[in-house]
């Protein structure tokens, strides 16, 4: 059973990546799979692969985290670091871009609009909150985030 299941993860992620990469690029045009959904927001949720900039803006600690230096984030933003944990876009980017919707920017940064994007993914962040951890003997050093509610 777990195995029927595992397959027809695999086939949907094949098939979904196949028409990602054979849909226009979004710089061209809004991908017709997404623009027809006429998704008009976005809100992210997640860790280091989806950050925007949130943990550097967490705590006074944040400006001598690497992701608050280059090259994090260079490569597109006026070559100024972003607090993304990558040089580049990451993959919520690419998704906003496809909507045809401004990149998602970090929560935290209270310069931004939030009107159709916001980004609430903290690099570190995890899934049980830090008095759960504790409880089992288990430290985040990086962040007290969590995506417990």
């Amino acid at each position: 059973m777990a195995v029927k299941g595992l397959s027809i993860a695999a086939i949907f992620f094949v098939i979904a990546s196949a028409l990602l990469l054979l849909s226009p690029s979004p710089s061209v045009d809004a991908s017709p799979l997404l623009s027809a959904c006429h998704f008009d927001q976005v809100y992210q949720l997640g860790d280091s692969i989806s950050d925007t900039g949130n943990l550097i803006r967490e705590s006074p600690l944040g400006a001598a985290l690497p992701f608050a230096r280059n090259p994090y984030g260079q490569t597109f933003s006026h070559r100024k670091a972003t607090g993304r944990c990558s040089n580049g876009l990451l993959m919520i980017d690419y998704i906003a871009q496809a909507l045809g919707l401004p990149l998602v920017n970090s929560i935290k940064d209270t310069k931004e609009n939030f009107e159709h994007v916001a980004n609430f993914a903290v690099a570190g962040a995890t899934v049980l909150s830090s008095a759960a951890l504790a409880r089992h003997h288990v430290r985040n050093p990086v962040t007290s985030s969590s995506l417990d509610v």
